[in-house]
């Protein structure tokens, strides 16, 4: 059975865009102020530091890692109308240094054509 591999990778633009959108579903509260670093890294299966600082200097850190990165990246593909199969596998990788939402799509049986 052939199996389809697909990635969507992300700009970091796009990514804090994924996280501060979760967080507004969440009805949560993304600290204000301007994301002036972002940092992807493997711990925890994949993790995300936005590092925010406001007017006044102040700083704060938003972490985000494993299934809920992905989920905000999941969000992020359904709100810009980027086709995801529902049955498909899913998980993260980075490559090249961005965020990737790796997609497995397994095969459905072929027929195959008689000659």
């Amino acid at each position: 059975m052939a199996i389809e591999e697909r990635r969507i990778i992300f700009t970091d633009a796009e990514v804090v865009a994924a996280v501060q959108a979760l967080y507004q579903r969440a009805k949560q509260v993304f600290p204000p102020g301007n994301v002036w670093n972002v940092a992807i890294s493997e711990d925890n299966g994949c993790q995300v530091d936005c590092d925010v600082v406001d007017a006044k200097g102040h700083r704060d850190r938003v972490t985000v890692a494993g299934e809920r990165l992905a989920a905000a990246l999941i969000l992020f593909c359904i709100q810009h109308k980027i086709p995801l199969p529902a049955k498909a596998q899913k998980g993260l990788v980075i490559m090249q240094g961005q965020l990737a939402l790796h997609i497995l799509i397994p095969g459905v049986g072929v027929k195959m054509i008689e000659v």
